[in-house]
C-alpha cells in the first residue's frame, strides 16, 4: 500500500530510477545527484550479493532520499532488514509475503507474473523488456498496452530499453537513462 505521504508522487508522470553498477562510494554518491533532474522520481536501489559496503550504500541512499523527499524502494538482498519506503520483488520472489505498510513493486515478464503480483497486493509493476537490448526478446509496445488493458487496476511501468525520448507513456523505469548522465562535481 502506498503510504499517504507518497500518493502524489505515484501519479501518471512518475519516473522510477533504478541504480546501476558502481565500484566506489564516491561514484555512487555522485550518480545519485542525477535523480534531482527529474520532477517526480522514485529511487529503486538495486544491487547484487557481491556489492561491497552494502549497509553503507543503503544508509547513503536513505539520507539522500530523506533530504530530497524522494521515496526509496529496495530491490536488494536482505531488503526486509532495512528501513525504506518500499520493497521491489523480482519475478522469482512473487511467492513472498510482503509487509502491507510499504510501497510494493514487482518485476514481471508476462501475464502470469502480473496476476501473481496483483494477488500479492503490488502497487506497481515493471513490465520488461519492452524494447530489444542485447540478447533479450522484447515484449514490444503493442503487448505492453494490451496487458495494460487486461489489468487496468494496476500501474504497469515499461522497463527495458525505455527512456524519456522513446517512451510511449509518461511514466517509465530505467537505469542508463539517468545513471549514465554526466553530473557536475
Amino acid at each position: 500500500m502506498i503510504p499517504q505521504k507518497w500518493i502524489a508522487t505515484f501519479d501518471d508522470d512518475v519516473v522510477f530510477l533504478i541504480t546501476g553498477q558502481f565500484k566506489k562510494i564516491p561514484t555512487f554518491k555522485n550518480k545519485l545527484k542525477n535523480a534531482l533532474k527529474f520532477k517526480k522520481p522514485v529511487l529503486v536501489l538495486r544491487f547484487n550479493d557481491d556489492q561491497e559496503d552494502q549497509e553503507q550504500v543503503v544508509e547513503i541512499s536513505q539520507k539522500f532520499c530523506k533530504k530530497n523527499n524522494i521515496p526509496l524502494v529496495l530491490n536488494i538482498p536482505n531488503k526486509w532488514n532495512f528501513r525504506c519506503d518500499g520493497i521491489h520483488l523480482k519475478s522469482n520472489e512473487l511467492d513472498k509475503n510482503p509487509r502491507k505498510d510499504k510501497i510494493l513493486g514487482a518485476s514481471c515478464h508476462n501475464k502470469n507474473d502480473i496476476q501473481a503480483a496483483i494477488n500479492l497486493g503490488a502497487d506497481y509493476i515493471f513490465l520488461s523488456p519492452i524494447i530489444a537490448k542485447a540478447e533479450s526478446q522484447p515484449i514490444g509496445w503493442d503487448a505492453y498496452f494490451e496487458l495494460c488493458l487486461m489489468f487496468p487496476n494496476i500501474k504497469i511501468i515499461p522497463l527495458g530499453g525505455v527512456n524519456e525520448m522513446n517512451s510511449m507513456t509518461d511514466s517509465y523505469a530505467g537505469i542508463s537513462h539517468w545513471w549514465d548522465l554526466q553530473t557536475s562535481q
